[in-house]
C-alpha cells in the first residue's frame, strides 16, 4: 500500500507538499497539486481519513441538511443531487454526512457544538429558512444549495432558474404562441415554497408578460395532486392553451402517458417544455425540448465553494448561478 512519502517522492516534492495538496492549501501552485494528484492516481494512494483527523483536528467531513418535511414525497432529482455531492466531496477527501432532522435549527446547533463536521451544505432551501440565521451563528463554513429571501452573507450555489425561464418563454413567443399554462412544482404558502420553484414560477410569470404571452398558472389548491391528475387538470381548466410549461419532475415523467390517454398529439395538438436534469431526461428518454439541469455541474460547485470558504474563512460572500443549455426536440412548433 503507497504512503504519504512514495507519492512526494513520484511527484518529486516533499510530505509536506503532498499535505498540503491533499488539504487544498490554496498556497500551491496548480501544476504542483496536479503533479501530486497523478502521483496519487498512478500509486493508487487513498487518504487515510481517521489518521488525517488526528493530526489535522478536522473530522475530514461535510454535513448535508435536507428538509426533513419534503422526505414523504419522490423526487428523483434530490437522489440525483445527494450522489453528485457524495460523489465531488469524496474527491476532495471528504465524506458527506446526510442529515435530515425534523427541527433543521436543533441540527444544525447539535453539530456545531458537538464538532462532527468541517462544514455544511443546507438543502431544500426556502425562501424564509430558519436554518440560514442558525447556520451563521454557528460558525461553521456552510454553502445554501438555493437562493434564499437573505442569505445573511452565506455562500450560495443554484441553477440560474431565471435565465432558465427566460430561455423556454422566448421560445414559445418566437414560435408564435400567446396562451401558454405552467405545470411547477409545489409551494408551500406557510414559508413562501421553495426557493427554486417560486424563483422559476415569478420568472416566467414576468418573462411572460414582457412577452405578450398570457400565462396560465394553476390555483393553489391543484399544485399537491397527483403528479398523474396535475397536467390533466391544468389542460381541463385552460383549454385554449396552445402549450404547457412543466418543471415538476415527478409530473414530467408521466406526462407522455397521460397525453397518450387523452389523445394529444405533441406538437400537433399541444407544445411541450420542460425543466429536468439532463441525466433523467436522457436516462428516460423524455422526448421534450428541455432546459437541461446540469446536476454535477452545481454539485461539484457547491463542494468547491465549501472548500474555498474553509480555506479562506473571511473571504467576501459569494453567489453562483449555473447557467444550463436548452435542448431543442422539435416539441414547441411554430404557429
Amino acid at each position: 500500500m503507497a504512503t504519504i512519502n512514495d507519492v512526494a517522492r513520484e511527484a518529486g516534492v516533499s510530505k509536506t507538499t503532498v499535505s498540503y495538496v491533499i488539504s487544498r492549501n490554496p498556497r500551491i501552485p496548480a501544476d504542483t497539486a496536479e503533479r501530486v494528484h497523478k502521483a496519487m492516481r498512478k500509486l493508487g494512494y487513498t487518504v487515510n481519513h481517521t489518521a488525517r483527523a488526528l493530526s489535522t483536528a478536522k473530522t475530514m467531513t461535510f454535513g448535508l441538511l435536507v428538509n426533513a418535511d419534503e422526505n414523504m414525497s419522490l423526487s428523483l432529482t434530490r437522489g440525483a443531487y445527494l450522489c453528485e455531492l457524495s460523489n465531488f466531496a469524496r474527491q476532495q477527501g471528504y465524506d458527506l454526512l446526510l442529515m435530515s432532522n425534523p427541527n433543521g435549527v436543533q441540527a444544525i446547533r447539535d453539530l456545531a457544538s458537538a464538532r462532527k463536521i468541517d462544514g455544511l451544505i443546507i438543502m431544500d432551501i426556502n425562501r424564509e429558512d430558519p436554518r440560514v440565521k442558525a447556520a451563521v451563528e454557528s460558525k461553521v463554513p456552510t454553502v445554501l444549495l438555493g437562493i434564499p429571501a437573505d442569505s445573511m452573507g452565506l455562500d450560495q450555489v443554484d441553477t440560474d432558474f431565471e435565465r432558465a425561464a427566460r430561455e423556454v418563454v422566448d421560445l414559445f413567443a418566437k414560435q408564435g404562441h400567446r396562451e401558454v399554462a405552467l405545470v411547477h412544482t409545489p409551494e408551500s404558502p406557510v414559508d413562501e415554497g421553495s426557493n427554486y420553484a417560486v424563483r422559476f414560477r415569478t420568472s416566467v410569470m414576468a418573462e411572460a408578460a414582457v412577452r405578450g404571452i398570457t400565462l396560465h398558472v394553476p390555483p393553489v389548491e391543484d399544485w399537491d395532486l397527483d403528479p398523474t391528475q396535475k397536467l390533466r387538470a391544468v389542460l381541463a381548466r385552460f383549454p385554449q392553451v396552445t402549450g404547457v410549461i412543466i418543471d415538476d419532475d415527478n409530473t414530467v415523467i408521466s406526462t407522455s402517458q397521460v397525453l397518450m390517454e387523452l389523445g394529444i398529439d405533441v406538437p400537433r395538438d399541444l407544445s411541450v417544455a420542460v425543466v429536468v436534469p439532463e441525466v433523467l431526461r436522457a436516462g428516460m428518454c423524455i422526448p421534450y425540448t428541455s432546459i437541461d439541469i446540469d446536476l454535477p455541474a452545481v454539485a461539484e460547485e457547491t463542494i468547491e465553494t465549501l472548500c474555498r470558504r474553509i480555506a479562506k474563512p473571511n473571504a467576501p460572500s459569494v453567489t453562483r448561478l449555473v447557467s444550463q443549455p436548452l435542448t431543442d426536440q422539435g416539441s414547441v412548433r411554430a404557429l
